[in-house]
């Protein structure tokens, strides 16, 4: 019996370490969208002072950042606890446009935006070709962490960063798009779905974190430590407006 009781205080202190982590990753989460949706280039787009060519780079940008997320929702399946495995295979088969609902895939959506957006087969070519490339550079780049399950959390934490960053600005983004780009609701469909579903998706992202601490048994002070590093820049605005962007810090285009 004394043996049961110290596992029950162990995981009753498991569980308020990963719910005080996950106040702390919320509020990293909220720290960079706030800062995203206050920089020139995100305002510049959503007041419609940027010009034509500033959009499409923001639409290839956005593509090029999205185009392979099943595979990376593929890792974070692989390396899931089990806790968290029923959410995530959710959100994959959702990605692919296998859930129960049906309908398209989420990389069919922003190649039917970008065509909308004028960019022709040897354009949309490009932009899987860069996605591609982007997901050979985060295989290839040096590893920060020295565990794969540091990996995962890391890719875990910025996962979820983009779906609670998306259920909160993915409506503006589409306005922005439909009253400056002149693009329709049909066309701006994954930004009507991320809006709708990644404020649930955001909420079960958070609860995968903790159960991913928890399982992996990470202690406090490496959860933050990866938390910092994972964000130690901006990553919404390093992914949707590029390196000299998050660089100049002010976002002027040029």
């Amino acid at each position: 019996m004394i043996f049961f009781d110290r596992n029950l205080l162990n995981l009753q202190g498991e569980m308020k370490h990963s719910e005080d982590l996950s106040q702390i990753i919320e509020a990293k989460f909220a720290e960079q969208t706030e800062e995203f949706a206050a920089g020139q280039c995100f305002v510049a787009l959503e007041t419609g002072r940027a010009g034509r060519q500033n959009y499409d780079r923001f639409i290839a940008d956005l593509c090029r950042t999205h185009l392979k997320s099943p595979h990376i929702l593929a890792f974070l399946f692989s390396v899931s606890p089990p806790a968290a495995a029923s959410n995530l295979r959710h959100n994959l088969l959702e990605e692919l446009g296998l859930d129960d609902d049906g309908g398209i895939s989420h990389p069919a959506m922003l190649l039917e935006l970008a065509s909308a957006a004028g960019f022709d087969r040897s354009a949309r070519r490009e932009l899987e070709r860069s996605a591609q490339e982007e997901l050979r550079r985060i295989i290839c780049d040096p590893i920060m962490f020295g565990t794969l399950k540091e990996i995962g959390l890391s890719v875990l934490l910025e996962t979820i960063a983009f779906e609670w960053m998306l259920s909160r600005l993915a409506g503006r983004m589409g306005r922005f798009l439909a009253a400056h780009r002149g693009l329709s609701g049909e066309d701006l469909r994954w930004f009507a779905h991320h809006s709708e579903v990644d404020i649930r998706h955001a909420e079960e992202g958070l609860e995968a974190v903790a159960d991913y601490i928890v399982f992996y048994g990470f202690d406090r002070t490496d959860a933050e430590e990866i938390l910092d590093v994972t964000f130690r820049e901006n990553v919404f605005t390093k992914r949707y407006f590029g390196e000299m962007a998050l660089a100049r810090e002010t976002g002027v285009f040029g």
